[in-house]
Parts: C-alpha cells; structure tokens; sequence
C-alpha cells in the first residue's frame, strides 16, 4: 500500500509524540539518585513518594476518555503535556527545598495529566495505523523508548555539568511543550472510527480473567523493568555499584535504549517466530537481565543485565496489547482496555514494595522479588496453546 504525503507525516507525527511523551519525565528520573539525597529521605520512604505518578494515573479512571471525546486529540497531546510539564516543574521547586509533599502532590497530577496525554497519542496511533493498514504498534512504542532515553541522557548530562534541577526541568519542559504542538500539526484529523461488529457473545466472569489475568502478568513484566529502570537504576548503581551519583543516570539511558532497539526489531521478531515464541524469549530474558543486574559484580556487568532486561521487555506490553485485543468474545478493545487499567493499578505497589524490601534487606534482594512477575507470567505461558490467528499476526 503506497501511502501519501500526509499519512507519512502523521506517522512521523505520532513518533514525535510519543518519543516527546517518552523524553518529559525521564530527565528528572536520570537524577532521581540525586533527588533522594536533596529530600534527605530513605529508601522506603523514596518508594511512597514516587509512586505518585502512578496513584494519578490509576486515578484519573475514564477522565483521558472524556477528555478526549471533549477537546481531540491535538488539544489533549499538547495542553497535556504542558499540564505534565508544569507539574513535573512544581515537583521540583518541592525537591530543592525539601518539601517531600510538594514532590508527592505533583507527581499525582503529573501522572494525571499523563494518563491524557497517553490517551490522545494512542488514539492518533491507532488512527494512523488503521490509515496503513498495517500493525504500527511497536513503532510507535519505539517512539517513546527512544524518547525516554534521550531525555535520560540529558538528565544525566545536565547532572554531570552541574545545571541546577529548576532550570533544567523548566528549560526541558518548554522543549517538549513545543515539540508536542509541533507533532500535533501534523495530526490525522479526530473523526469517527468504524468498529468491528460486536461478537455475538460474550466472555463473562472468571472465563474472562482466565485469559486476561496471564496477559496482564506479561505486561506487567515488561511494566516492571521500566519501573526499575525508571526509579531504581540510578540508586542501584550509586549504592550498590559505587557510581558516582552525577553518572548514575547511564543505568536508564541504556535500558531504554536497549528496549528501543528490540521495538524496532520487534515486528519482524514476531514475524519470524510468532508471537508466542516470542513472548517466551522475551520473558525469559527479562528473568535473566534482572538477575544479572541483580547479582552483578561490577557496574559494566549491571548494565549489561539492564540493557537485557530491556531489551527482552520490549514486545511485552504490545504483545499483551495485541492479543488481549484479539480474544474472541470481548467487544472491540475492551481487552486492552482492562490489560491498560491493571498494569496502571498493579504498578502503584511496585516503588513502595521495591522500597519495603530494600528497607528490610537490599536492593538487590528487592529486584530478585521483582523478578518473579516475569518468572511466573513465562510459566503460564508455557502451558498456553497460541491461537492460530494470534500467532500469525
């Protein structure tokens, strides 16, 4: 299918999005290290204030769906992101003068105004998609990996240079407001999508969660590794490694540069093995990447355990995605609908079990426990028979 001029540029646009969504809040996650010390506060303690990005989100229910029913996709992009932005900015005036309920209180709206912002991205994704006709769905998350790792580099440069957190976030808040308005020019315009008949019946019940629950473990396995690299990386190599704290934040750099180059990779992964197979590789390497970061002896090791964890997450979420899409019985994407909720819900205990565990033991004992999500979802899959459909796709 030959595409026009417009189509290639909403699907540049939509990478544009999702790489600026990626790149916002991973700055101040690169010096998240340097964030805990400035709070003066402990590791449990870090745990329960930053999974207030994640209380938002999981809160903010079926806002993101008014919202985007009421403005369109342009205006919830852009408004939300400059809605994330200032609040990731008030977190840090709450950071540099060690106010730990300020940093909490933006987190939660930040993450509710992310939770938008991830909405009208996947819708204008989705858009393109059904445009092409074709599955663009790991593109688009490579979009947002690659994001996240530049905005992880520039955290970790700004660190090393000494640029104070105020003006870094406020300067880096203003990049990435432009960049969404900038991406959303180039939009397929909000319009009514043709749905698939709903199936005559309906999965109901616990026959619903018997195949919903095993595909939520998947994504939340891959869920997991980015909020390890996200809040963890940079104190696991500061504390456990002897990083320097300025040079901690090359922990997320590379895993999510590692899960953007196994994105980019992922459709013709699943092309050649199906996406079964796939999804059993990728569970395993999860398993054995969070281990090695684990137990490693030296930094370089962790990293390589880090760059494996990410790389082997990086078809979970979508694979999860697509096949809870493709459950026969449900109507038209209620399924990722519920596999969305869960991993949001599921995620809100991981920072403060995280921080619990390495109170009680240590990081690395912390990490080994996160470990056994990936570990148990790559069991229930073993024993599944992949659906025809499903494993062609």
């Amino acid at each position: 299918m030959q595409s026009s001029p417009s189509l290639r540029r909403a699907r540049a646009s939509a990478m544009l999005a999702f790489a600026t969504n990626g790149a916002l809040p991973a700055t101040l996650l690169a010096r998240y290290a340097e964030v805990q010390e400035l709070l003066g506060v402990g590791a449990g303690l870090f745990g329960l204030l930053v999974v207030g990005a994640t209380l938002g989100g999981a809160g903010a229910f079926n806002l993101p769906g008014v919202v985007l029913r009421r403005f369109g996709m342009r205006n919830t992009t852009t408004v939300g992101t400059a809605w994330v932005a200032t609040a990731v900015f008030l977190a840090t005036v709450g950071i540099v003068t060690g106010q730990p309920w300020l940093f909490f209180l933006c987190l939660v709206l930040a993450g509710a105004g992310d939770a938008c912002v991830d909405v009208g991205q996947n819708a204008q994704g989705l858009k393109v998609q059904q445009a092409y006709g074709r599955s663009l769905l790991n593109f688009m998350h490579a979009g947002w990996s690659i994001g996240a790792a530049v905005g992880g580099v520039v955290g970790t440069i700004m660190a090393m240079t000494g640029v104070p957190l105020l003006a870094h976030l406020g300067l880096w808040g203003a990049v990435c407001i432009g960049s969404m308005w900038w991406a959303s020019r180039g939009f397929l315009t909000d319009g009514a999508v043709a749905a698939d008949d709903a199936p005559a019946e309906s999965l109901r019940g616990r026959h619903v969660m018997k195949v919903l629950i095993p595909l939520a473990l998947v994504a939340l396995a891959g869920i997991s590794v980015e909020e390890i690299g996200n809040n963890w990386s940079a104190i696991l190599l500061a504390t456990e490694r002897g990083v320097p704290l300025e040079s901690a934040g090359i922990g997320l750099s590379v895993l999510l540069g590692a899960q953007f180059v196994g994105r980019l990779l992922g459709d013709r992964f699943i092309d050649a093995l199906g996406s079964h197979r796939a999804l059993l590789i990728s569970l395993a390497t999860v398993a054995a990447g969070l281990l090695a970061a684990a137990w490693a002896p030296n930094a370089a090791t962790t990293l390589i355990g880090l760059a494996l964890a990410g790389l082997g997450c990086a078809v979970t979420v979508p694979v999860a995605f697509a096949e809870a899409d493709a459950v026969p019985g449900l109507p038209p994407h209620a399924g990722v609908t519920w596999i969305s909720w869960a991993m949001r819900a599921a995620t809100i205990t991981l920072a403060p079990t995280i921080g619990g565990v390495t109170a009680l033991a240590s990081l690395p004992v912390a990490l080994t426990a996160v470990t056994g999500i990936a570990v148990v979802a790559l069991v229930l899959q073993f024993g599944k028979r992949p659906r025809r459909g499903v494993e062609n796709a």
